[in-house]
């Protein structure tokens, strides 16, 4: 079997690069359908995206182009479906995910900058703590109570609650958006690992940089918490969304993986979560 060579001067073609412009609205109706599309159409469809176990491997959902065709078939039937439809939304979600990773960084930020924390130690100390069997996920630390209502977790949800609760429609338990914000809150942690805020904090796999907040490894380490998550009653989720509101504002700061071989136990999926009483 022969090898075919591919001439240096033969490039392969790239992908056109959609904009909002690109979108099938009218001239004479554009603002009006963008508007609409950014305060309806994309906050749906990220809350579906949001029940998904995988958040990051979302765009690669069998499902994902049925459900942007549904919702644009819901909201705008009077306008032809075209491939940049379905490029904005996989940057919506790419967006979204990216809002995840900047709040997990400034609300890590915030807390370290407390008047408690004078030396880089001090806070060197408490994020050690922090990771420490993800103690970072709990309201109360000491008794490993309250799963998933730790302020740096509320703040990072809250990026997401900020874009969702601007739709009444609900498809779900957003598991997948808790799992991201764990994920983001560990990133922001290691990044502070010092005291002090590097990617130098942030373990590497391969050549392969840690510190974006990117599928690998962030995709693989989102799953890892979701035994936790999954277990949340539907009255635990309504107390963590009702706490996390009030952090909406400062919140809202735009309009294949694999894990370690070293951990045999993986904390993350050992989160407490007790019932419903506390």
């Amino acid at each position: 079997m022969g090898i075919s060579l591919v001439p240096k001067d033969i490039k392969h073609e790239r992908k056109p690069k959609h904009t909002n412009a690109d979108l099938p609205f009218p001239r004479d109706s554009y603002s009006a359908d963008l508007k609409f599309w950014q305060t309806a159409l994309l906050p749906e469809f990220l809350d579906w995206i949001a029940t998904k176990e995988d958040s990051f491997g979302a765009n690669a959902d069998p499902q994902f182009n049925v459900a942007v065709t549904e919702l644009w078939q819901q909201h705008f039937s009077a306008y032809p479906i075209t491939p940049a439809v379905y490029a904005q939304v996989a940057a919506a979600v790419r967006n979204w995910r990216s809002k995840f990773g900047k709040a997990g960084v400034k609300a890590v930020g915030s807390a370290l900058a407390a008047d408690e924390f004078t030396t880089v130690e001090s806070r060197a100390d408490h994020v050690r703590d922090e990771l420490f069997e993800s103690s970072f996920v709990y309201e109360d630390k000491k008794e490993e109570k309250g799963a998933y209502r730790s302020e740096l977790i509320l703040r990072t949800f809250a990026s997401h609650l900020s874009v969702v609760l601007k739709t009444d429609t609900s498809y779900g338990h957003p598991v997948g958006a808790m799992a991201i914000s764990c994920a983001a809150v560990e990133r922001a942690l290691h990044m502070h690992k010092t005291g002090i805020c590097s990617a130098d904090g942030v373990e590497r796999k391969g050549k392969r940089s840690a510190h974006n907040f990117v599928a690998v490894p962030w995709g693989a380490r989102a799953k890892a918490y979701l035994p936790g998550i999954k277990k949340l009653s539907t009255q635990k989720w309504s107390k963590i969304i009702a706490m996390a509101r009030p952090f909406i504002d400062s919140a809202a700061l735009i309009t294949a993986d694999d894990t370690e071989d070293n951990e045999s136990e993986d904390s993350r999926g050992l989160i407490q979560v007790s019932d419903d009483s506390d």
